[in-house]
């Protein structure tokens, strides 16, 4: 995205923003003055000039969306409080404009990913159109006999297809007899239960096997291939349906990674689940200035969504709870430690979850916590200050990562001016008066 430089004032009293020249280059964060040439000339000698450079350093701000001009929580969108953020060490390093800058391999690599998995999902959907279409004619096959015969060969079908179905689960999840049969354990009545579960199994195959067996012997050759075409046909149908289904989600899941790199993203976590459960609002705010002014200035290294106080905050990965406590700057705050390597800062809670402690694994989606005001951001819009910290690389822009998560829902929503009412009150106009007659 393109940077803007900027001055900004310190929040608070008549905070105002004077624009600076703005630079398609992201990595652009300072302006040189070059002055004009001085040229000293003297009888009889050559003629020299002088070149003074003078280089101004100005604080890097990300571009502000225009749509904000005229909503009334401009501030707080744009800088929720002049101590907003993390407890930021004392040695953070100087913003580095190259972070919000797009990195043109990693959008090559993931739109070949997105090339693969279209290719993917076409071939499992031309599979799914074929197989309907070979079950479309063996149905036509059963609609053309006799009712009688229609229902001896649907239920052998029937039970064809159960017999299919326990194979195919058998094939992905292991064959649930040989699983209770390798129970190991020395307890007597854990045995028993073990050895009564494969009882009941194997017994529910015989009936299976039965059941099939006794259609089939009702059946002549043509009806009973027909059977077991169908059912076949039915399973594979199934199969290539949920290949397909597979093939659609890791789909979106590239074109999700693809719009997170060309927004600007420096690392992705695949499953990648969005914190907040419930509407919310945000902008890309990192790099503002925060603490303007003060030995704590410092900028935002993190993305702050607004939503109603007490919305539910959720794990956006599977990983364990750390850093769970109160600090002066992000109030009630924790981390969770991602499976994937990756750390995720939440701060301003209002509340922790129920159950929440230290070392306590959580799943994607698990409820961790709610939005708040806590810490310095007492007195603000309610949000979650969120931070995203991949293993080694971090931190990064959460920006355009929680933007490919959040879809195509609108994550600002600019709040009109109320329209100004004219009341006028007019002279009531005479009674009419009827006449009869005439």
């Amino acid at each position: 995205m393109a940077a803007t430089s900027m001055v900004i004032a310190a929040p608070g009293a008549g905070a105002q923003v004077d624009p600076a020249p703005t630079s398609t280059d992201p990595a652009a964060s300072s302006t040189t003055t070059t002055a004009p040439p001085t040229t000293t000339t003297r009888p009889g000698t050559r003629t020299s000039s002088t070149t003074t450079s003078t280089t101004t350093t100005l604080p890097f701000v990300p571009t502000i969306p225009p749509d904000l001009a005229a909503d009334p929580r401009a501030p707080f969108l744009v800088d929720p409080g002049p101590g907003d953020g993390a407890d930021i060490p004392i040695a953070q390093n100087s913003f580095d404009p190259l972070s919000v800058a797009v990195r043109p391999e990693l959008v090559a690599a993931a739109a070949e990913a997105v090339a693969v998995a279209t290719t993917a999902m076409n071939d499992a959907q031309r599979g799914v159109t074929e197989q309907a279409a070979t079950v479309a004619g063996l149905t036509d096959q059963l609609g053309a006999m006799e009712a009688s015969e229609r229902a001896a060969v649907a239920a052998a079908a029937s039970a064809r297809k159960e017999l299919l179905d326990r194979a195919v689960t058998a094939y992905m999840v292991g064959d649930l007899d040989q699983r209770l049969a390798l129970l190991d354990t020395d307890d007597m009545v854990d045995m028993g239960v073990a050895r009564n579960y494969v009882g009941v199994v194997g017994a529910g195959n015989e009936r299976l096997v039965r059941r099939y067996a006794e259609l089939q012997r009702g059946l002549d050759r043509t009806q009973a291939e027909l059977a077991d075409d169908l059912a076949t046909a039915t399973v594979e149908l199934q199969t290539r349906t949920t290949a397909a289904r597979t093939a659609f989600t890791d789909l979106l899941g590239e074109v999700q990674e693809l719009q997170a790199y060309q927004a600007g993203a420096q690392a992705y976590i695949n499953g990648f689940v969005f914190p907040v459960a419930g509407d919310v609002e945000f902008i890309d705010s990192w790099g503002f200035p925060r603490m303007t002014g003060t030995p704590s200035a410092h900028w935002h290294q993190g993305t702050d969504l607004f939503a109603a106080y007490g919305t539910p905050l959720i794990a956006s990965e599977n990983g364990v709870l750390s850093g769970i406590g109160v600090g002066s700057l992000g109030g009630n705050k924790l981390w969770v430690n991602g499976d994937s390597g990756t750390e995720y800062y939440y701060a301003h809670l209002s509340a922790f979850a129920p159950g929440i402690a230290e070392g306590r694994r959580v799943r994607a989606g698990e409820v961790v916590g709610y939005v708040g005001d806590s810490g310095n951001a007492r007195g603000t819009s309610p949000h979650l200050h969120f931070e995203i910290h991949p293993g080694g690389i971090g931190p990064v822009n959460p920006y355009p990562i929680l933007k490919a998560a959040y879809g195509n829902r609108p994550m600002v929503k600019a709040t009109a001016p109320a329209p100004t009412t004219t009341t006028t009150t007019l002279a009531a106009p005479p009674p009419t008066v009827a006449i009869a007659g005439g």
